[in-house]
């Protein structure tokens, strides 16, 4: 990426961060942005563009800072709050809801990580000043997702030196700091990368039909001499719960395009639709099929809303007692199910709605498939068949819930990371 690429990249910087100083400032802040988001989403003129403005919201209103520990000048939010931020901004928009999403996940990745405490400061100095994670985890063209081509090596002169790409990499070319993994013969390692970093390409192509405002497109890595103190060697197994963070943030995200998909169709019966011939009524919000089926989508979604937050606060328990086997099971256990629900909601409803709007709900000015669109690509993450085969294992079988980390560890100590 050329200088003035990357000045353009770097316009949606925020000038002025919102400090929050509660819990109940960074939800309204939350709300308050998402309003504006919202609008932006609902116009069709805006479909494709960059979420420049929007990124910029999420930085200016403080949200992105609330993860950070009051020991190092944040809020210290709980789970809960976090959660909550991002499925009110994925109702708005569940592509921006998954930069915030992906921010968090690495922002708690640098805490919880080996790097040392000057990286740390620095990191954690640019996002109380509204700077994002983006990340390059992901890559394309392996075998499995723990194949990685991405490497490290080390040259005769000592350098470590960074060479490879990776795709799905949400928010990095709107980022300032890029979180990656690569391979090297020493197993795994974790990077910090600063937008800036000579050798260092962000590419604008992530070009699917849905969850467009995630960025998630291309990085590539060509010989990057490294600093080897933002590099991460992690020491021991992964924790058993270490994915249920980033998985209950895509529960929020699916959750929130659900509440929007039921919103938006909702203000449509109320103010464009017209009832059937058939109907007898005057409107079509008034006819007794929609609005028993009205009901049924507000039900699910109830219920997914009520499951994330359930799951949120086991989170927030576990946190207390990391070490205590009975709740991490619990945790798992409850982020699948918020998962699973908010799969179901996120698609029940973005796509059947349209089955009592009418045929011009389809029309591309009024943009309603947007809803859809992101939750058909979002719910595509994780495959949730997955979550129920260890919670349907649990219950049969007694078997003890799990996330795919021990599988990653495996694969790790078989070398199937080092190539």
């Amino acid at each position: 990426m050329s200088t003035a690429e990357r000045s353009l990249a770097n316009a949606g910087s925020p000038s002025a961060v919102r400090v929050l100083h509660s819990e109940a400032q960074a939800l309204e802040a939350a709300r308050e942005v998402a309003r504006e988001i919202a609008e932006i989403a609902a116009d069709p003129s805006r479909n494709g563009e960059l979420p420049r403005r929007q990124a910029e919201l999420l930085s200016q209103s403080g949200i992105t800072a609330i993860g950070v520990p009051k020991a190092l000048g944040g809020l210290g939010a709980s789970v809960e709050t976090i959660v909550e931020t991002v499925r009110i901004i994925s109702v708005a928009d569940g592509g921006v809801g998954q930069l915030l999403q992906i921010h968090n996940v690495m922002l708690r990745g640098l805490l919880t990580s080996s790097y040392p405490e000057d990286v740390r400061a620095r990191v954690i100095a640019d996002v109380l000043a509204g700077k994002r994670f983006g990340n390059a985890l992901a890559e394309v063209g392996g075998k499995n997702k723990f194949a990685l081509k991405t490497r490290v090596e080390r040259r005769a002169d000592g350098k470590l030196v960074l060479n490879g790409s990776k795709f799905y990499s949400t928010g990095s070319y709107l980022a300032e700091w890029i979180s990656l993994t690569a391979a090297s013969d020493d197993g795994g390692a974790g990077i910090l990368l600063h937008r800036d970093t000579p050798g260092l390409t962000l590419v604008d192509d992530w070009e699917a039909f849905g969850q467009n405002n995630s960025v998630s497109g291309t990085v590539i890595f060509d010989n990057i001499e490294l600093d080897e103190r933002f590099v991460s060697r992690r020491e021991g197994p992964l924790k058993r719960t270490w994915l249920s963070f980033p998985q209950i943030l895509h529960a929020a995200i699916d959750t929130g395009i659900a509440a929007g998909a039921l919103d938006a169709g909702v203000q449509y019966l109320r103010n464009q639709s017209r009832p059937w011939v058939e109907s007898g009524v005057e409107n079509a919000s008034e006819e007794p099929h929609i609005i028993r089926q009205i009901g049924e989508y507000a039900v699910a979604l109830r219920a997914a809303e009520a499951l994330l937050r359930d799951a949120a606060r086991v989170f927030d328990q576990h946190d207390r007692d990391p070490e205590n086997k009975a709740l991490q099971d619990e945790l798992i256990l409850s982020v699948a199910s918020a998962r699973a629900h908010s799969d179901s909601a996120s698609l029940k409803i973005s796509s059947d709605i349209f089955s009592l709007l009418g045929a011009s709900a389809s029309l591309t000015k009024w943009n309603l498939d947007r809803f859809w669109r992101n939750a058909r690509v979002h719910t595509t993450h994780d495959p949730i068949r997955w979550r129920l085969h260890h919670v349907g294992n649990y219950y049969l079988n007694g078997v003890d819930p799990g996330e795919y980390t021990a599988i990653l560890d495996a694969k790790q100590k078989e070398g199937a990371t080092r190539s």
